[in-house]
């Protein structure tokens, strides 16, 4: 890969698969060096996320090319989760929504007919383009979920939703439509929330969870100067500096470590870290040869 990308130019957009699954990041290269690739990335709608950096000999899979790069941005729709009618505005505004199956499987679609005891899909690929059309039972759909565009608050209250089969949902806005649960899903430090639809019979409890973490958004790249401070060790010093928190990840982790760096020290970073309700729960040390992806999603803790 290495050799690929030393062929690529500062300022072209490309996208990174992150190790082997479905993730991927979109971004425009700001720096190759010997052992990472720096880029600007961004969200589903081309809006500026971050910088993010990955170990080049942990990339097994670039995009050099494709229709979802070419038009830099997808179309998010204002969507009105309290509309009478739901599933008849999905159909009528052709929403790009993805659909979670019983077997766990996970596909891009667009919702075309709803029956009683069932819905129609087309079935979409990675470039938006049709490959089938089908028909799933409605005991068989676990979960419908459409990215909206939105300015909310990183932390705030939010609910556990429990289901029957014991995936945990962390939500907030909840409102029902007829046989469904509509909420927005809280996502990690993005602007784009998941507003998600379940069968109100799937659910088993709601509680409740106070979040004290204190978070501001605040652009990473003001603290930047892009000729001479590109370089992870300044970067993470910065991070450490101003309480910005940082994504590390590694194919070996098993989820990625979110929190506030509490020292740089021999190649060694440590870090306080923040679970998925927000609140700080461990400390953690992890050496620099561990980081197979930094990125850095412009939130600063205030303390």
């Amino acid at each position: 890969m290495k050799e690929i990308l030393k062929k690529l130019k500062l300022g072209q957009i490309i996208g990174i698969y992150h190790f082997e699954d479905s993730c991927f990041t979109v971004g425009k290269i700001l720096k190759i060096d010997s052992k990472y690739l720096y880029l600007f990335s961004y969200d589903v709608n081309f809006k500026e996320d971050g910088i993010k950096i990955f170990l080049i000999n942990s990339i097994k899979r670039i995009i050099l090319k494709s229709d979802y790069i070419e038009k830099n941005q997808r179309e998010i729709l204002k969507f009105n989760k309290e509309n009478k009618d739901i599933f008849q505005e999905l159909i009528e505004n052709r929403v790009e929504i993805s659909i979670e199956l019983a077997d766990g499987s996970i596909e891009e679609t667009y919702l075309t007919e709803k029956g009683e005891d069932y819905f129609k899909f087309k079935i979409l690929n990675d470039n938006q383009n049709i490959t089938s059309e089908e028909v799933i039972t409605k005991d068989y759909l676990k979960r419908i979920k459409i990215s909206n565009d939105i300015e909310r608050e990183e932390y705030k209250n939010f609910k556990v939703i429990t289901t029957k089969n014991d995936d945990k949902y962390i939500a907030y806005d909840l409102s029902y439509n007829e046989d469904y649960l509509i909420f927005l899903e809280k996502e990690e430090f993005y602007d784009i929330a998941q507003i998600n639809i379940i069968s109100k019979n799937m659910i088993d409890s709601i509680s409740e969870i106070e979040v004290k973490l204190d978070v501001k958004r605040e652009n990473f790249n003001d603290l930047i100067d892009f000729k001479k401070d590109l370089d992870i060790i300044e970067i993470l010093r910065k991070c450490l500096e101003n309480k910005f928190l940082v994504f590390i990840d590694n194919e070996d982790f098993f989820e990625t470590k979110i929190g506030i760096i509490t020292d740089l020290e021999d190649n060694k970073i440590k870090m306080k870290e923040i679970d998925k309700y927000g609140n700080f729960y461990k400390n953690s040390k992890i050496y620099l040869d561990e980081v197979q992806l930094l990125a850095l999603k412009n939130y600063r803790l205030e303390l």
